[in-house]
């Protein structure tokens, strides 16, 4: 299945508010299953995907994407929640297929450890295949929390890996006006959802 990329999508966060205020991208190795219990969650996976596996083909012989084809927005949509949107910007076509990996750093590029689990919302994955210029999207759900505590991280970059691919690529971050967001982002408890062809309930879970 393929989508236009959408960066008009809309539901975005005030300009005003910086990331700290809407408070929504990580391990390498395949989803184990989460036994921890999820209110609104199909059963989740642990994300930790393995290797680089932007040379395998996916299904019907389009090769996987690499970190490096992609070009990705992290569009907020209200507090604690945020769209990855995901296209393809390379000069050939590949799919993407399962769940993106997620990297938090400080501004001194220095990593920031969050607690994050993969989660089957809106659905299982859907393999998309994405010609140049077409995105594919994904859900991402934290908690807000204190700054100041010990188990709250603090980040001011996000990063996103392809899935089954160990390099990340920074991701621009985006406002409810379009304009990127910049500012400090705390954040605990990460689910980040499976990989769709649209935007139908990415973000509705």
């Amino acid at each position: 299945m393929r989508v236009a990329r959408t960066a008009a999508v809309a539901c975005l966060i005030p300009a005003a508010l910086t990331l700290a205020a809407c408070g929504d991208s990580a391990p390498d190795a395949e989803p184990t299953t989460d036994t921890s219990p999820t209110a609104s969650a199909a059963p989740t996976t642990a994300a930790d995907p393995t290797g680089d596996g932007s040379d395998a083909p996916g299904d019907g012989g389009t090769a996987a994407c690499a970190s490096t084809d992609l070009a990705v927005d992290v569009i907020f949509q209200q507090a604690g929640v945020a769209m990855l949107a995901l296209t393809n910007d390379s000069a050939a076509p590949c799919q993407l297929d399962g769940w993106v990996t997620l990297a938090f750093e400080r501004a001194d590029r220095s990593p920031v450890d969050v607690a994050q689990r993969q989660v089957e919302q809106p659905g299982p994955p859907v393999a998309t295949d994405l010609d140049p210029g077409e995105s594919a999207f994904a859900g991402v759900k934290w908690a807000a929390c204190d700054p100041a505590s010990t188990d709250c991280a603090v980040a001011t970059t996000v990063r996103v890996g392809a899935p089954g691919d160990s390099t990340t690529v920074v991701a621009r971050t985006v406002g409810l006006d379009g304009e990127e967001a910049v500012g400090e982002l705390p954040i605990a408890d990460v689910q980040i959802g499976s990989i769709q062809p649209s935007t139908q309930g990415v973000v509705a879970w």
